[in-house]
């Protein structure tokens, strides 16, 4: 695997190929095309890339029909994306069993989200729409000696396409069932001539689908009454909230990038996003009722039996009383600065760029969390967060040496009030007017160098790469509706130096092989949504992975057959994790814990094969066998600490995760192409929780989706192309449960969407 200083190109000749798609000769030979990367911060082939990746490019992500972070579903081994519960705005990201579950605005995802090279800060709006993706990279593994943030878990690198200084552009309409109606337009605008100082181009983009409810909330049945659990009188339901569907979706999405090329040498990007979204959240299902385990005072009333559905079969429509809603507006501003600075001597080929990124969001979100015509539990969130990141990288290369050089500064504030509104048909309407807030400042400094020594004909390298982090993380709390109320506010500063190391070689043309072991970590913090000042003073600390994975990369069959595989063991200390605890005031208090030590180990396969240049398979598979070692936690009944390892289970880790994949050309005529993909993933059992009673009425079964999508392409209108589409999704409409919420006395479900299809039709000039 030999990284000679490359030949570096203009950077409107930078190749980026990144779908697998077949390059033939002629329809009787076919061949796979080389991925180019840049997770290692320069362009590399996938191939020789000594990390566990998975790439998609903008063809690929189109025919799988990927229009946004939930949709990469299993289409990487040992990843789970899924909506978090009660959520369409916010998602769950696992990679290989790394996860961080709840959505609390207070505490780091272990997963890494990168827009054109800026870090999204927090889960609020993760489900971003992929406007305009040139390419999505999934890396598995600790992320930090590459990266603005250090990330435990992974990252996935989102790359937007750029101007192209030539006037074009793409209209995009499509309907389907539920009421499904998008609009899409994209136009590229002629570079504009600044004489002396370079040329500008600029492309503008808008976006705006809506979709119907997959679920109904009806008016309760006639007479649906519930006893008081005290005075033993009937309490009528509650009618139906004002919102009358759940799951229903609308968006408006603007982009404006604008690049100005000052000189062959200097180049300056700048990009606003602006999201507008306006959905109702997901159908809360009440699918367990067990009083044993209620501890705040008082016995649940036997008549709620009556709501409780089984915890896997999906109704159509269900009775909820609260006004429910959930908003997300965001905006981003990105600047990123390029500069050659050209051969330098001793420090070779070399190049400086500067990333500069502004992000506003304000969520809220009204929620229904018992999922029945009665004001049993209704909560809502009103979050405003802004972050702030500046990030200088210096790459270089001479002889052979490869190199990376990066500082990063990331600062965040956010406020979120969080009114709870517990057992309001028994005692009345109570509130618990709920507040926290953090603000957090990180600096870092980063470096990773690739060196090929004089041996063993020059097939080794060696990785090296160190990252320092400090960060300062202040949280408040103020809870003035518990009993009795509580405020507080306290800080901590974490530091952390994590190393990589790598050793890779090229066994021959076809085949590479590497030897990893990195560190991942993520700081600790304090509970803004702790139950009692004395939790939140305790805290929590910071995370630490130490992973060790080998894998190798492979072309075969004259490069119609590729096959990559890696072998992986992490040792995880000090997790983080959230639980759900019912408190003495009738809520559910979400409490973290550093859970001890686990270990995760697994393998993952990926195959791509082309034996016409019409035919191409693609599969990969991954294994995860994950396990608490220690997890301590205080026995009152014994006064001390113990460890229940083995009664403790690891979130969001299925076993196997599996998909493959068929795409034909069916056809080759002058009126266009016939593309026909077909896509099944499978995700096997996990638990989204630890404990042994919140598994038991939370543990999600395997499902498996079909997708699919019939496309006939380029076909000629006039100089330009008109391209129709047919798609569906969950094809064989499985119903199947995400996620659940147990409050303790009674548990809600939600499910993953039921069949979706639909047509669409797109113009490109």
């Amino acid at each position: 695997m030999a990284m000679h200083s490359p030949r570096r190109l203009p950077r409107h000749l930078t190749p980026l190929v990144l779908s697998t798609a077949v390059l033939a000769a002629s329809q009787a030979q076919a061949q796979l095309e080389e991925v180019v990367v840049t997770a290692q911060k320069r362009e590399q082939s996938l191939q020789d890339a000594p990390i566990a990746i998975t790439a998609f490019g903008q063809n690929e992500l189109e025919q799988k029909g990927v229009r946004d972070l939930v949709d990469l579903g299993t289409f990487a081994p040992n990843v789970k994306v899924a909506p978090l519960p009660s959520n369409t705005a916010k998602a769950t990201v696992a990679i290989r069993g790394s996860v961080t579950s709840n959505p609390a605005i207070y505490w780091e995802p272990t997963v890494g989200i990168y827009l054109d090279g800026a870090y999204v800060g927090k889960f609020s709006g993760n489900v971003f729409k992929l406007a305009e993706v040139e390419r999505i990279e999934v890396l598995r593994g600790p992320q930090g000696t590459l990266f603005g943030r250090n990330t435990s878990g992974g990252a996935i690198n989102v790359i937007t396409q750029e101007p192209t200084g030539e006037l074009g552009g793409k209209l995009r309409a499509g309907v389907g069932n539920f009421g499904y109606g998008e609009l899409y337009g994209s136009l590229d605008l002629p570079a504009f001539d600044l004489g002396g100082a370079g040329s500008l181009a600029a492309k503008i983009s808008l976006s705006t689908d809506e979709r119907d409810g997959f679920y109904d909330n009806v008016e309760p049945a006639p007479g649906t009454t519930i006893t008081h659990p005290f005075t033993g009188q009937p309490i009528p339901a509650n009618p139906a909230g004002s919102s009358k569907e759940h799951n229903a979706a609308e968006s408006t999405i603007g982009r404006l990038d604008l690049l100005w090329d000052v000189s062959d040498r200097l180049s300056i990007r700048y990009s606003y996003d602006d999201v507008d979204v306006d959905n109702t959240p997901a159908k809360p299902q009440f699918t367990d009722l067990d009083t044993s385990n209620l501890t705040f005072g008082f016995p649940m009333p036997a008549d709620l039996a009556q709501f409780v559905t089984r915890e896997n079969d999906n109704i159509d429509e269900n009775s909820v009383d609260a006004d429910t809603a959930e908003e997300f507006e965001s905006s981003s501003h990105t600047v990123t600065a390029e500069y050659d600075l050209g051969d330098l001597g001793f420090l070779g080929d070399a190049s400086l760029k500067y990333i500069f990124n502004d992000r506003d969001l304000d969520f809220y979100q009204s929620l229904d969390n018992d999922g029945t015509p009665f004001s049993i539990f209704h909560s809502q969130i009103f979050e405003d967060y802004t972050q702030k990141s500046h990030e200088l990288q210096w790459t270089g290369s001479r002889d052979r040496v490869n190199y990376v050089l990066g500082l990063y500064y990331f600062e965040e504030q956010a406020d979120v009030f969080n009114p709870l509104q517990p057992l309001n048909s028994f005692f009345g309407p109570l509130q618990q007017d709920n507040a926290y807030g953090l603000e957090s400042e990180q600096i870092a400094a980063y470096a990773q160098a690739d060196w090929v020594p004089p041996i063993m004909n020059e097939r080794l390298t060696i990785t090296a790469g160190l990252r320092w982090t400090d960060e300062e993380k202040s949280v408040y709390i103020d809870h003035p509706g518990d009993n009795p109320p509580f405020s507080g506010e306290n800080k901590d500063d974490f530091t952390n130096v994590s190393p990589t190391v790598i050793f890779a070689y090229e066994f021959s043309d076809q085949l590479n092989a590497y030897a990893k072991y990195a560190q991942g970590w993520k700081s600790g913090g304090f509970n803004g949504e702790a139950g009692s000042i004395e939790s939140f003073n305790r805290g929590y600390d910071a995370e630490e992975i130490d992973s060790w994975e080998i894998g190798f990369k492979s072309r075969w069959l004259n490069d119609t057959l590729q096959i990559n595989g890696a072998a992986f063991f992490n040792d995880e200390k000090d997790i983080q994790l959230s639980v759900f605890v019912p408190s003495e005031s009738g809520t559910a208090a979400s409490v973290i814990e550093n859970a001890g030590q686990a270990e995760k180990k697994g393998v993952e396969l990926e195959v791509v094969y082309s034996p016409t240049a019409d035919l191409m398979l693609t599969a990969n598979y991954g294994y995860l066998d994950s396990e608490f070692k220690e997890f301590l936690t205080f026995d009152p009944a014994l006064g001390q600490t113990v460890d229940v390892a083995d009664q403790r289970f690891t979130q969001y880790t299925p076993e196997h995760t599996v998909n493959v994949g068929v795409e034909y050309t069916v056809l080759r005529e002058h009126f266009g192409e016939l593309i026909a993909r077909v896509d099944y993933s499978y995700n096997d059992d996990y638990t989204p929780y630890v404990t042994p009673e919140q598994k038991a009425v939370s543990d999600i079964k395997g499902y498996g989706l079909l997708n699919a999508r019939l496309t006939l392409t380029e076909i000629p209108v006039g100089d330009n192309q008109l391209q129709i589409a047919l798609w569906g999704k969950n094809l064989t409409d499985n119903e199947y449960r995400l996620n659940t919420v147990p409050f303790g006395p009674f548990t809600t479900s939600f499910f993953g969407n039921p069949r979706t299809y639909g047509l669409e039709a797109q113009y490109t000039f």
